[in-house]
């Protein structure tokens, strides 16, 4: 009997002095936020005309590079409609562009400068020009 109590003693003695694994970090879902609280990984990301995380794919308007280079904008609207956002799929920073009165009633998103971009409603479709040339449009229903 003595034999047995040392011999369970011996492996439990064994076992607990054994060197223990170190345990793995664990990877949490969503734990990718950035520095605004957006998580990526759930296609989040931040609007400063929102002043939010948004999805692009909800809260955006997709247009398409006219230029055949598979580049898309994503137009974004602040919530009284007085600047948009323009995000861009080839990692081009953001631009934030002002709301103005053209003469016809209607309006236009740009900055005032030369070189900037104007987005426009023009025949039922967004668009974004420069200098004159449309650059990316939303694809129509059926194109």
């Amino acid at each position: 009997m003595k034999v047995k109590y040392i011999a369970l003693l011996y492996v439990l003695l064994t076992v607990s002095c054994a060197p223990k694994k170190k345990a793995q970090p664990e990877t949490l879902l969503g734990g990718d936020r950035d520095e605004h609280g957006c998580i990526a990984s759930a296609g989040y990301v931040w609007s400063e005309v929102r002043k939010d995380c948004i999805r692009l794919f909800e809260q955006g308007i997709r247009t398409e590079s006219l230029n055949e280079d598979a580049v898309s904008a994503f137009i974004v609207f602040s919530p009284d409609s007085t600047q948009v956002e323009l995000f861009f799929s080839n990692e081009r920073p953001n631009e934030i562009l002002d709301r103005r009165s053209l003469p016809s009633g209607n309006y236009v998103w740009n900055v005032e400068d030369d070189d900037t971009k104007n987005v426009r409603f023009v025949d039922d479709q967004w668009t974004i020009s420069q200098r004159g040339k449309v650059i990316y449009a939303e694809k129509r229903n059926g194109r």
